[in-house]
């Protein structure tokens, strides 16, 4: 039994050896060889790598989802920059020079490229006006109908009354409207006893228009200049034109002045006033005026020794040369008050006018409240006995022609209703 016992203990000892053995063997295997823990952090990093190619995937993505935004936006750009960019590169400069040069190259870009309706816009003011439509000229509630095309201010230094009082005698006289023409400003000193000064004549524009204001749905007040003619100013007198917006723009050749009487007084009487008839046919060929004011002012140059047949083939000459431009002429009421008592032109000159067909306005010249439409009645009687069938006015530098019985009744009865 002690034997047995004893075998059987070395029996247990032996294996109980060999399983503490079997212990240590793997706690000493996993001490030593640090290697297979890099191996299996190596297994994790082979499983990192698909994520790297995933991480990889994603910039892809990204740049995929930036790659379409970018070519979304070059289109973008590529189209703004093809009208835009491309096309005003090339003309642009092509229209600065061809509007430099000649005009009409530019006016025909106008249609096709931006910058040309600046140079159709920079135009002159005046044939703007003229292509605009005519105001209407049918008579008021009171039967007005007419204007007086010819009357001053104080600013001329020889006239008297404000502008309003002029305005309250054009309704007794049974007037539609009124249109101020002032003596305008001239340079260089010229006659400047009995003109506006170049300081007042924003002050001028400024008094039309205060009346204007006072006057309105009562009487039709407009802004018109009498526009000096003397050969040598006329780029002055192109550019006052456009300083202000005039309804009318009265030409007058003034032999008074004591330049012109210095300059063209020479030789006899007779050739002084043939002189003067051939700068009244200038003054029309100028372009510069809507109309020409008392046309046979001269023969109130030694009024004593006025013969209109001396001079009768110089003043058929002018008018020959001015119905071929198409202004207007004026029949001058005021002429009774002068020197040599007679309307401007008299009765010879008003029929050799009719035979040319050159349109007639009728101004006053009132230099003081109480001539505004004064003598209109007889004026029209005059106009019929010439030969004329039709007066003018003038609105927006555009004539409006009327049937002279339309006006003669228009006076009476609108005179009737402002009694």
């Amino acid at each position: 039994m002690s034997k047995s016992k004893s075998t059987k203990k070395k029996a247990a000892q032996g294996k109980a050896r060999p399983a503490a053995r079997a212990k240590s063997k793997p706690v000493g295997k996993k001490k030593t060889p640090p290697k297979p823990a890099p191996k299996k952090k190596a297994r994790p990093a082979l499983a990192r790598k698909p994520q790297t190619k995933k991480k990889q995937n994603l910039p892809v993505k990204k740049a995929a989802s930036k790659g379409p935004a970018k070519t979304t936006v070059k289109p973008k750009q590529a189209r703004a920059s093809a009208p835009v960019a491309k096309p005003p590169a090339k003309p642009a400069p092509k229209p600065v020079v061809k509007s430099k040069a000649p005009a009409k190259p530019a006016a025909a870009t106008a249609a096709k490229t931006s910058p040309a309706p600046a140079v159709v816009i920079a135009a002159p003011a005046a044939p703007v006006r003229k292509a605009s439509a005519p105001p209407a000229a049918g008579p008021t509630k009171s039967g007005a109908l007419f204007y007086d095309s010819h009357m001053h201010t104080p600013l001329c230094k020889h006239a008297w009354g404000e502008p309003e009082e002029y305005a309250q005698q054009a309704l007794k006289a049974g007037l539609k409207g009124i249109i101020f023409t002032c003596h305008c400003p001239m340079p260089d000193g010229f006659w400047p006893t009995v003109r506006m000064s170049e300081s007042e004549f924003d002050t001028y524009v400024a008094l039309v228009q205060r009346a204007a204001d006072a006057f309105k749905g009562k009487l039709d007040i407009r802004l018109g200049i009498e526009s000096e003619y003397f050969p040598g100013h006329e780029e002055y007198i192109s550019k006052l034109h456009q300083r202000a917006e005039f309804h009318y723009v009265l030409g007058a050749v003034h032999w008074q002045a004591k330049e012109y009487l210095n300059k063209f007084e020479t030789g006899t009487i007779e050739n002084f006033r043939r002189t003067y008839f051939d700068h009244l046919a200038k003054s029309a060929e100028s372009g510069l005026y809507d109309c020409l004011a008392h046309p046979d002012l001269v023969k109130n140059y030694h009024p004593d020794s006025w013969c209109f047949a001396i001079v009768k083939n110089s003043a058929a000459a002018a008018l020959d040369r001015i119905a071929a431009t198409g202004v207007a002429m004026e029949l001058n009421t005021s002429g009774l008050n002068k020197s040599y008592s007679e309307m401007n032109p008299g009765d010879e000159m008003l029929s050799m006018m009719a035979e040319r067909k050159i349109p007639v306005v009728i101004g006053s010249d009132a230099h003081r409240s109480v001539r505004v439409g004064e003598q209109f009645v007889t004026a029209l009687n005059k106009l019929t006995e010439a030969g004329y069938e039709k007066v003018s006015y003038f609105l927006n530098r555009q004539r409006i022609d009327l049937k002279i019985s339309d006006v003669l009744a228009s006076l009476k009865k609108a005179a009737d209703h402002n009694a």
